[in-house]
């Protein structure tokens, strides 16, 4: 590379860094990479609000600048309002701190991700895995009941019916008898016989 455009690099990245509005103390690593890291150190997800308080202070505590300080109170506002608003979300304390996402990035989380990346997916309430477990368990329980019920029910539909099968061969027996003996049905017996051949035997 020859001198000239490495002189015109240095220049265009100087007045890059003059447009960033919020520098930090981080260095050349990137936001998202310290965000990783401190999530390591602390062992837990470390909130992209915590991260930017953290990264725009000095070693001693104070922060770089008066603005850097306003937005790192209004963040530590925020999360202390709302404990909700530290989960990384469209509206969480950075979000609101900051204003909205830039289309093609996301802030904190590097130069790949997009906000229909993150945000898309996230937007969806969590899976509770053992709530979906029981629920199945449940179900498969409700089912095994109705089946049960069934037979019962079936069980009970075949003993009406064999005792009805029962009860018309006796009857037919009765009536076969009573033929044999007087020649003629009591009117009761009759009436009932007659019933039965109407119905069909019901």
């Amino acid at each position: 590379m020859c001198f000239p455009l490495v002189v015109a690099k240095c220049k265009q990245n100087t007045l890059n860094r003059k447009k960033q509005l919020y520098t930090h103390t981080g260095g050349s690593k990137s936001l998202a990479r310290a965000r990783e890291e401190e999530s390591q150190l602390q062992g837990r997800t470390v909130g992209r609000g915590e991260l930017w308080i953290l990264k725009h202070k000095r070693s001693y505590g104070s922060y770089i600048h008066e603005e850097a300080q306003r937005i790192g109170e209004k963040i530590s506002e925020l999360e202390q309002l709302d404990e909700s608003t530290r989960i990384l979300s469209e509206n969480d304390s950075l979000a609101q701190a900051l204003g909205k996402e830039h289309p093609g990035r996301v802030r904190g989380m590097g130069h790949g991700p997009t906000p229909s990346q993150i945000f898309s997916s996230s937007s969806q309430p969590p899976v509770d895995r053992a709530q979906v477990e029981e629920t199945q368990r449940m179900l498969c329980e409700l089912q095994a009941e109705v089946t049960t019920e069934k037979l019962k029910t079936k069980a009970i539909e075949d003993e009406l019916a064999a005792e009805k099968t029962k009860r018309q061969e006796i009857e037919s027996v009765l009536s076969y008898l009573v033929q044999q003996q007087c020649g003629e049905l009591p009117p009761d017996i009759a009436a009932r016989m007659n019933s039965l051949d109407r119905y069909g035997g019901t």
